[in-house]
């Protein structure tokens, strides 16, 4: 939840040293503000930061996209019937009136926090004002259907219905509620989404407990079984699939709701639609449509409907923004549109760190919103956001070629600090999840970055991994493959640092045997098992050995480790024919000190980067001692880390979590994609190369958890079950006060021995 405005423990003495500090802003067009002391930075925040966006001039630009075809039946549809009802007014104007009347109250209403549940009388709880708005809209377009602007604001209250249920979480439970906005409990339970239950039972998989991937793997196997036997329902086994798949989306359910006629979000595309295709003229009927289709992940569509609504007003500033977007989240990227999608995304973050800066110098309790989600609300804005880091990902790709612009290091910590902010104040539903998502990339893509200079890094490098796994491991995104993936190269990237630390070792297991579980049985299941055997293996091993040293024979035998040593033989040899030519630099701007105020809500969340550059727009703070107009936050630190997960890492019963490596491994990276090699050559032979091991080095601390994934690992094939009973038995003596648990495992484990032999 929120940090209450007295969170904070006053340090005078801290205070007195970072008011002294010189500090500066990174801006968007590259540069940085003048440094000046972090004591006098609030004060000067707007004017210091501030700077002219450049818009491209879209001026016949899009002028081919005015004839864009529109596919739509204009009707009223059974669900809007239900809306209409029988007032004492019937005038259009009236009825209109009367619902931002109720918008009004509606926004008076919401809570301060989501996870504070508030008494309310009777049908006078913010979403009963809501309903109640949307009724007057829908009955005005009974009286006048042939009026865009009505049904773009019923179009624009259902779907702040939608975000009010999902970011509030303020549902009405009543059945005639339910009914007459068309989504109660069982018009929500989707015929598709039975289909796929039905798909997966068939096949083996239990939707209600399986992950998604096992899932999509039926609905795959269905598919190509129904292929092959010439049957006609292939191709909407196909279409199930492409439905289900959009929940390992970033857009996650609300791409299913947009599509969705029984929920707020898909009835609230259908009337942007209606009031495109009453009058198609208007720039903001095609941008409201283009909105829902990048909300739908059909950025292909989304592009031309957006390029439309620039055809008609190209001074449209989100739609602007949203093509943007479309053009970065595109299959294949932006393409030579690059340039074009950095401007549209360069001119939004100026928008937002302008809006929110503002925003976070009023007192907090002027910041209430009154503003409808569809109308551009810009602090809960989740695209706004995946803008940040579509744009820090273009940046750092094209290093070379873009100079005027903020470092891709300063953006993704620009989006971390934003979504840490954000996160608190929203309910588990869709967006909460989206902004984990936001979290998860911008740290995924800072350690990338900091792995392409490795050298004196590792020690803030090990400490990213650990952190990133353990923010990976309590999320509450569905698991699927993306996110399996980057666990596993992050656990990888752990133990190239470190290959003798037990801790490390045992998180790669764990990575390794959740790959293997959300695995179709073949070929890379068994390498991902055997992969976290050797990997428990070595990690029980290590314990109570030193933690650093020359990496096990073991570990070394596993496939991802001999495809990375050559990958860094690779390496060398390219350093070798390129030792001439000058050393690559690091972008400009990267890993520069910025200040950050401090007030309320603007220390680290859940995921929050420490060190991470100052981002206008957090919260405004409270004073400093000293006439200081905002209150120093801590020093930031060479790159950062995530303090909850760190917490969430500690908080396991297990073996040590921060072994210092005591020397430089090579090769170094366990990512995929290796980093950018340095110019001086380096002796192939010094890949191999073993360094003493200290005297004082820290030992691996002993642990019954890599013996419980060991038991694990080895429960899965019948060969090994004797095996892992005496493993299991090894964990019960260790760990006794996890009897209760071990007993649910050793039951199941029982039943498989049974069943097996």
């Amino acid at each position: 939840m929120p940090l209450e405005p007295d969170w904070a423990i006053c340090d005078y003495e801290i205070d007195r040293k970072l008011s002294q500090l010189q500090a500066a802003l990174p801006l968007t067009y590259g540069g940085t503000s003048e440094a000046i002391k972090f004591s006098e930075l609030g004060s000067k925040l707007i004017a210091s930061s501030k700077v002219t966006p450049k818009p491209l001039d879209l001026t016949d630009k899009f002028k081919d996209a005015t004839s864009l075809e529109l596919k739509h039946k204009f009707e009223t549809r059974a669900w809007e019937k239900h809306l209409h009802q029988i007032f004492d007014e019937s005038k259009p104007d009236v009825l209109v009136k009367n619902a931002k009347e109720l918008l009004d109250q509606y926004f008076k209403s919401l809570p301060n926090k989501p996870d504070r549940s508030l008494q309310y009388s009777e049908d006078e709880s913010p979403i009963d004002f809501l309903h109640q708005a949307i009724l007057n809209y829908a009955t005005a377009i009974k009286y006048k259907p042939k009026d865009p602007v009505l049904h773009l604001q019923l179009g624009m209250a259902l779907e702040e219905r939608y975000f009010a249920e999902d970011a509030y979480g303020l549902i009405k439970e009543s059945e005639s509620f339910g009914k007459a906005a068309g989504s109660n409990v069982k018009a929500r339970e989707s015929s598709k989404s039975e289909e796929c239950d039905a798909i997966c039972k068939l096949h083996g998989v239990d939707p209600s407990s399986d992950p998604l991937s096992l899932q999509l793997q039926a609905i795959d196997k269905e598919y190509h079984s129904l292929v092959a036997s010439g049957n006609s329902g292939a191709d909407h086994v196909q279409s199930l699939f492409a439905w289900k798949s959009k929940q390992a989306m970033q857009e996650g359910a609300a791409a299913q709701k947009a599509e969705d006629e029984t929920a707020p979000l898909g009835q609230a595309y259908l009337k942007y639609m209606d009031a495109l295709s009453l009058d198609d003229s208007k720039a903001v009927y095609h941008f409201h449509v283009g909105r829902l289709l990048v909300i739908q992940g059909d950025y292909e569509s989304a592009v031309r409907r957006l390029e439309a609504a620039l055809a008609w007003n190209p001074q449209h500033q989100m739609s602007r923004f949203y093509l943007g977007l479309a053009l970065a989240l595109q299959k294949d990227g932006p393409g030579v549109r690059m340039k074009e999608a950095l401007d549209y995304l360069l001119e939004c973050l100026e928008l937002v760190l302008t809006k929110r800066t503002e925003q976070a110098l009023k007192p907090a309790q002027t910041n209430r919103t009154n503003t409808l989600h569809a109308e551009g609300d810009v602090q809960n804005n989740i695209h706004f956001l995946r803008g940040f880091i579509a744009l820090a990902k273009i940046i750092s790709s094209n290093t070379t070629q873009l100079k005027d612009t903020m470092s891709a290091t300063d953006i993704f910590h620009t989006a971390c600090l934003l979504a840490t902010l954000q996160l608190p104040t929203v309910s588990r539903g869709d967006m909460y999840k989206q902004l984990e998502w936001v979290l998860l990339e911008s740290h995924a893509c800072l350690l990338q970055i900091l792995s392409a200079n490795q050298k004196g890094n590792e020690k803030l490098i090990v400490s990213r991994c650990e952190k990133l796994s353990a923010l990976i491991g309590c999320c509450t995104i569905p698991q699927n493959s993306q996110l399996l993936s980057l666990q596993e190269k992050t656990c990888q990237q752990l133990v190239s640092i470190q290959p003798c630390n037990s801790y490390s070792l045992y998180l790669l297991g764990v990575a390794q045997l959740t790959q293997y579980e959300n695995s179709a049985p073949g070929e890379m299941a068994e390498t991902f098992l055997e992969s976290c055997k050797q990997s428990f293996k070595v990690s029980i091993d290590l314990e109570g050995m030193p933690s650093v040293g020359e990496p096990p024979q073991l570990l070394k035998e596993e496939k991802w480790w001999q495809d990375k040593v050559k990958v860094e033989e690779e390496k060398v040899k390219a350093a070798a024919k390129k030792s001439e030519q000058p050393a690559i630099k690091t972008p400009a701007g990267a890993g520069r000190v910025a200040a950050a105020a401090r007030g309320r809500g603007a220390a680290a969340g859940k995921g929050a980067a420490r060190g991470a550059p100052a981002v206008r727009g957090s919260p405004a703070a409270r004073g400093a001692r000293g006439g200081a107009a905002v209150k120093p936050a801590a020093v930031p630190a060479k790159g950062s880390a995530v303090k909850p997960a760190a917490k969430a890492a500690a908080g396991a019963k297990g073996p040590a979590e921060k072994a210092t490596t005591g020397r430089e491994c090579k090769p170094a990276g366990g990512n995929d994609k290796p980093a950018t090699p340095e110019s001086k050559a380096v002796d192939s032979a010094s890949i191999n190369q073993a360094a003493p091991v200290p005297s004082n080095a820290p030992l691996n601390r002993k642990s019954h958890h890599a013996q419980l994934g060991l038991a694990r690992a080895l429960s899965k094939t019948p060969d090994t079950h004797p095996e892992a009973q005496k493993y299991y038995s090894q964990v019960l003596t260790m760990a006794p006060e996890s009897l209760k648990k071990m007993h649910q495992i050793w039951h199941q484990f029982d039943k498989q021995c049974h069943i097996s032999h």
